[in-house]
């Protein structure tokens, strides 16, 4: 919405004269387009929620491709997914190996999958808060998206 400079009216889209003073509208007076969903990361929380659910994330990676907020927090989510699929996949891959399938790994895959659980959170968290705050320990330094797909 743009403004006289005169008198302070509102001016329509298309005017080329203020309403009510009648002074010429310049075009530094219309205000700039600016993409509100990157402006305020409320409209996009919820697809930052979903990057956190597994699979889910390719929901908000594809629907939301201009929302730098969503983008982010897919990001973050694909880090967390793609370590969970490492986890499965050592899990049942190694866990023919007697000793290191039947103790070791089940300990580590509990661990992990709730290190998954735990991250997960603090990422919904972080989404619902409006917060682009990188995950502990890797979230600023990992990027498996960029990496993996050039993006």
């Amino acid at each position: 919405m743009a403004f006289c400079k005169n008198c302070g009216a509102r001016l329509n889209e298309d005017s080329k004269f203020c309403p009510s003073c009648g002074t010429p509208v310049t075009p530094a007076q219309s205000a700039p387009r600016v993409e509100v969903m990157d402006e305020q990361p409320d409209c996009n929380k919820w697809f930052g929620v979903l990057a956190y659910l597994g699979p889910v994330l390719f929901v908000p990676m594809f629907v939301r491709k201009n929302s730098k907020f969503a983008q982010f927090h897919v990001r973050q989510g694909f880090n967390l997914l793609c370590f969970w699929v490492v986890l499965v996949v050592a899990r049942y891959t190694l866990g023919i190996i007697p000793y290191i399938g039947t103790h070791f790994l089940k300990y580590v895959f509990g661990i992990g999958l709730c290190g998954v659980a735990v991250f997960s959170i603090i990422g919904i968290i972080n989404a619902l808060l409006g917060k682009k705050q990188p995950l502990p320990f890797f979230g600023d330094k990992l990027d498996l998206l960029k990496l993996l797909f050039k993006m």
